[in-house]
């Protein structure tokens, strides 16, 4: 386990090094610069000088090797279009939204979403297995921004229940979160209920039932163990692409969360700030992925993370 841990930490330092080669270079391969927009007009002297302050007239090898080397030692450097501070505190600031809403959303998505595949798989070719397979195909197929209008008009417009969007008093959190949470819920119904009927018509079930093992202690003690591998997989992965943001979602909501950062920070060629992002979650994804296979080995003994059975 140790050595398999070790191996995946330097696939993980391999990764984030090809990562961030790509990033920076596709960036400064588009045309244009921080300063070449209509929003902030410069003389050519001007800007002439904030490149060389900022660095952006040397050599791109240079450039990111002193990116790298600030990386190295935590230090992001500073967002061009929030220049008052530094890209940590940024990132500090606006993660705390998408972290709440994204989070809960999955932290509840996921388990109505286990809980209605166990029903569906429990109670195959019956109106619960209809309704649970249709309310998770709608969830998989209706984009997230169509999902989040109707939110917004059934609840908010119609109904006047709730308010449209705004983040600070947790009646505001309610609509975002449940656009949040029929993700992971629908993902979650589909993924049980396949991997249930799987598990229940194996050999293993037949006999525990022929011992004379109780129905409840069968599905809940065996059946839903060795189905919770495909479960596993899904779940870090999707809180971490949640909890990082939405673009739509934030943007439909008017959450000041980190979603519109990856589309702004692209818009006005913020280099540091881009960086900062796609490296954060190239290194979220690779430990998500390294906890996923030891947990595997946790839930089922009989894998081996090492290799081999």
């Amino acid at each position: 386990m140790i050595l398999f841990i070790l191996r995946r930490l330097v696939s993980v330092a391999v990764t984030f090094f090809v990562v961030s080669l790509i990033i920076f270079f596709m960036m400064h391969a588009i045309p244009g610069g921080p300063f070449d927009g209509n929003d902030m007009p410069v003389s050519q002297a001007v800007r002439d000088k904030l490149m060389a302050r900022l660095g952006l007239d040397q050599p791109l090898w240079v450039q990111y090797t002193r990116y790298m080397w600030g990386v190295l030692q935590f230090d992001f450097g500073v967002p061009y279009q929030s220049p008052g501070e530094t890209v940590t505190q940024l990132l500090s600031r606006a993660w705390i939204p998408s972290l709440v809403l994204g989070g809960l959303g999955v932290l509840i998505g996921a388990p109505l979403g286990i809980l209605l595949g166990m029903a569906a798989a429990l109670n195959r070719n019956t109106w619960i297995d209809y309704f649970a397979s249709t309310l998770a195909t709608l969830g998989l197929t209706i984009p997230v921004f169509v999902t989040s209008m109707l939110l917004i008009l059934v609840f908010a417009v119609w109904l006047g229940w709730l308010p449209a969007s705004g983040w600070g008093k947790p009646e505001r959190w309610i609509l975002p979160i449940t656009a949040y949470a029929l993700i992971p819920l629908a993902t979650y119904a589909r993924y049980t209920r396949s991997a249930m009927l799987d598990t229940l018509n194996k050999q293993f079930v037949t006999v525990l039932r022929a011992k004379g093992l109780s129905e409840s202690r069968i599905v809940f003690q065996h059946v839903l163990r060795n189905s919770a591998i495909p479960l596993v997989t899904v779940f870090l992965p999707m809180f971490i692409g949640t909890a990082t943001g939405s673009i739509f979602v934030e943007a439909m909501f008017r959450v000041p969360g980190l979603g519109a950062y990856f589309v702004s920070s692209i818009e006005t060629r913020d280099y540091p700030l881009e960086m900062a992002l796609m490296l954060m979650i190239t290194f979220m994804y690779c430990i998500a992925y390294l906890l996923s296979d030891v947990v595997y080995a946790l839930i089922n003994p009989r894998i081996r993370v090492g290799g081999g059975q």
